[in-house]
């Protein structure tokens, strides 16, 4: 400790007193942080965060040391007189009477709200100047400065270094500047670093990319080294080397506990290796094919038909690439809570099928088994002072902290959250890195996710991350928007500079595409689907009941789906009275599932219909009445199917859950439409359709289906599909439909800039327009507005 006057000893400066009887000294936390992220820079930042780091830092020496320094600094504003007062009878008996002065003038008095400069600022503050002084240019030095003092979860901008640089009572000036200089130098001798002056340290530029993963490796590195269990005070001042090789001790052990440890793939990763007793689908044999010896960073669009196995193709695709490209894992986004569960299923079998243990983590909001997993909650961090934010690291290290880990399924949702503006993005960033990111059915997304999924696909790109994209039935328009979103964000550029994708009419497609170059390849359909037709028929509104009970009564499985949860509940009640109404043993199941049931009682519901209508159903007759879930979420299988319009590519996807598993002896796989009232002037749809879809994209949909007799896949369907939403001119407004047409197509317009404008309020700035990094945090925004409201 200090003497009177004199100045405080390395071991003065406190880190984390809040409970303790022993407070952790600052040093020690520096250290504690320094030795967490030498371990966390290969277990969470992915090859190409981990190589740009490299890269930049490597003309000083040993890069990754440095790395790992610069992360143990990011709470070097704790040696100011504002923190340290925040225990100001320990600063002064630690710090001696020289400093305790300054303690003294800003102290505050208990109650009153802090008005005093956050400890990140000061760190920033203080490491611009040094790193300057070091050599640095003063544009990197700042961005550097940033990274570190933004571990809070918001990066500081230009005004608010001026405004602490003015509050000199909160940093102490010069002969606080002064100490703090000390500390570092000690630092730098215990890690074995020369003087920087000495280093060409003029060299260094620091990319956005490289920002971000800076700044999610020491926000991850300082949670975990603020874990009380991972860290042990000294009791008495010690040699500094000493101390260091207890923090790597603790460091390794906290590693242990966290379970981050990369997945390790098969040494054969082919279909045939992974999934021993099936023989590859045409669809994942082009899939294996193209990524055969693929080094790069990738992305992979996968369309295809329902039932030709883009799931298990996508499996394989993330086993290849996580081998091939030394990633630690995967993160697989699906669009419902009900798909993560049955992809959940599908990686499990998957890993059970080559004797892999590895656990794969369910991740979204409902997922309460695994969430209730605490092992690596922070117990400390900080109690000392409210900015170290407290809420934020729990919240990562219990709800988040899934993001972490190798192998993950779960919502869309969670990746998007990496695109909007919000506390602590950066993480999110950077613990996908080290992953192939698969989101599925891309198609389904509205205009307000899918804009926010192109940002998410820039800066995926602009880190090196893998992306494999699934769809049924995505527009030509729309596979350009998002090929050209990742390949702007690895080329550095805007979309609108990246080269269009090859010509390609095949369906089912494969496109390929790195940094540089793009390739599209079709492939076959298997015999389910070959050829495979669906005899469309109009129901009337009154009818829907008789038609549904009719095809039941007869013996079949039947599928009702509705565009809105209560026209599903009105359909189901009316079924009730008319089946309780027939002799016992000709009454079918009714079983009813909507998006809006109790997460308990619809996993009883999903259990049911997988045991009744799933690959090895029993198959009793029955009638199904539901909402967009039995389109999207689980695998099963009708003898026929009803559905209110919708658009073509919901057409499409929901017959294809009718003949999915088997065409022997099923008679015609016919797909009633209801929801549609002919007139002179056009049809008119009724308002649960129209409150759930765009009445323009029923129009142009209802315009090639009125007549047709039959829907014929799958060459017909990249046809139909780029005709909805295609060019004006794709589709001619019928005679007499005019006036319906132009107001339609006005509100559409209207839609899509308001979609478009909301989402642009939430995202992050483009990759290669990012010049502050403030602008990643400023204007933040609530991360869970991924979706926009629905009545589904």
């Amino acid at each position: 400790m200090s003497r009177a006057g004199a100045k405080p000893s390395l071991w003065a400066p406190w880190g984390k007193s809040a409970g303790r009887a022993i407070p952790h000294p600052l040093v020690c936390h520096i250290v504690d942080t320094a030795a967490m992220a030498s371990r966390m820079f290969v277990l969470v930042l992915g090859p190409r965060c981990r190589n740009e780091l490299e890269a930049v830092f490597s003309a000083v020496g040993d890069a990754k040391v440095w790395v790992t320094l610069l992360c143990g600094l990011h709470d070097l504003g704790k040696y100011s007189p504002t923190f340290q007062g925040l225990n100001a009878d320990l600063a002064e008996q630690r710090l001696g009477e020289m400093a305790a002065v300054d303690v003294r003038r800003v102290r505050r008095k208990s109650g009153l709200p802090r008005l005093d400069t956050p400890h990140g600022l000061l760190t920033a503050l203080h490491m611009k100047d040094m790193l300057i002084s070091w050599g640095v240019e003063a544009r990197t030095a700042e961005r550097i400065a940033v990274v570190l003092g933004g571990h809070h979860g918001y990066f500081p901008t230009g005004q608010e270094f001026e405004q602490a640089r003015a509050q000199v009572n909160n940093h102490g000036d010069e002969r606080w500047r002064a100490w703090r200089d000390d500390l570092v130098d000690a630092v730098l001798n215990a890690l074995g670093l020369p003087d920087p002056c000495t280093l060409p340290w003029s060299q260094v530029r620091l990319s956005s990319a490289g920002a971000v993963a800076l700044a999610g490796l020491t926000t991850v590195s300082d949670w975990i080294a603020s874990d009380e269990r991972n860290y042990q005070s000294p009791e008495s001042e010690s040699d500094l080397v000493d101390y260091l090789r207890v923090a790597e001790t603790f460091a390794d052990d906290a590693v242990a506990r966290l379970d981050l440890q990369p997945w390790t793939p098969p040494q054969d990763t082919s279909f045939a290796g992974l999934f021993a007793a099936e023989t590859p689908r045409p669809v994942q044999a082009v899939v294996e094919r193209a990524l055969r010896g693929h080094t790069e960073p990738t992305m992979l669009v996968v369309e295809a038909p329902t039932g030709e196995g883009k799931s298990k193709a996508a499996l394989q695709a993330v086993a290849t690439l996580v081998r091939d490209l030394g990633l630690a894992g995967a993160y697989v986004g699906m669009p419902t809570q009900a798909t993560s569960h049955q992809m959940l299923g599908e990686f499990e079998t998957m890993l059970a099928h080559v004797g892999d243990t590895s656990a794969v983590r369910l991740i979204h909001s409902n997922a309460k088994e695994f969430l209730a997993s605490r092992v690596t909650t922070p117990t400390d961090v900080g109690t000392d002072d409210l900015d170290d934010c407290d809420v934020a690291a729990q919240e990562w290290f219990t709800r988040k902290k899934s993001l972490l880990s190798p192998l993950g399924v779960g919502t869309v949702d969670q990746a998007l959250k990496g695109a909007i503006r919000s506390g602590h993005v950066f993480v999110r960033l950077a613990a996908l890195s080290n992953k192939v990111v698969v989101i599925d059915e891309v198609h389904a997304y509205d205009t307000y996710m899918s804009t926010l999924l192109d940002r998410l696909l820039m800066w995926l790109g602009h880190m090196g991350i893998s992306v494999l994209l699934l769809s049924a039935t995505l527009p030509s328009r729309r596979r350009e928007e998002l090929t050209a979103a990742w390949r702007a964000g690895a080329q550095n550029c805007v979309p609108q500079a990246v080269p269009p994708l090859p010509a390609s009419t095949a369906y089912p497609r494969i496109t390929l595409v790195d940094s540089d170059t793009s390739t599209a390849e079709g492939a076959e359909v298997s015999a389910l689907n070959h050829d495979r037709r669906a005899s469309l028929e109009r129901v009337e509104d009154q009818d829907v009941v008789q038609w549904a009970l009719a095809r039941a009564v007869a013996g079949q499985c039947v599928a009702v789906v509705h565009n809105l949860v209560n026209r599903a509940k009105e359909t189901s009640d009316a079924l009730a009275k008319r089946i309780a109404a027939l002799p016992e043993l000709q009454r079918p199941r009714l079983i009813t599932i909507t998006g809006q049931l109790a997460a308990g009682h619809r996993r009883a519901v999903e259990a049911d219909l997988r045991a009744e209508f799933g690959p090895e159903g029993t198959r009793s007759p029955a009638i199904v009445v539901g909402t967009q879930v039995l389109e999207q979420s689980l695998d099963l299988d009708f003898d026929t199917m009803l559905t209110d319009l919708a658009p073509i590519d919901a057409l499409v996807q929901r017959a294809g859950r009718v003949h999915r598993h088997s065409r022997e002896a099923r008679g015609v796989l016919t797909l009633a439409i209801t929801g549609v009232v002919e007139t002179a002037a056009g049809p008119v749809f009724p308002a649960y359709t129209t409150n759930v879809y765009a009445p323009m994209v029923l129009l142009r949909t209802w315009a090639l289906l009125r007549h047709k007799e039959e829907l014929r896949s799958p060459e017909e369907v990249p046809v139909l599909i780029d005709a909805v939403y295609g060019p004006a001119e794709a589709i001619e407004c019928p005679s007499g439909w005019e006036q319906a047409w132009g107001h339609a197509d006005e509100r559409l317009r209207r839609s899509l800039d308001k979609d478009k404008h909301d989402a642009r309020l939430m995202y992050l700035p483009l990759p290669v327009a990012t010049h502050r990094l403030a602008d990643l945090t400023t204007r933040p925004q609530n991360p869970s507005k991924t979706r926009k409201s629905r009545r589904r």
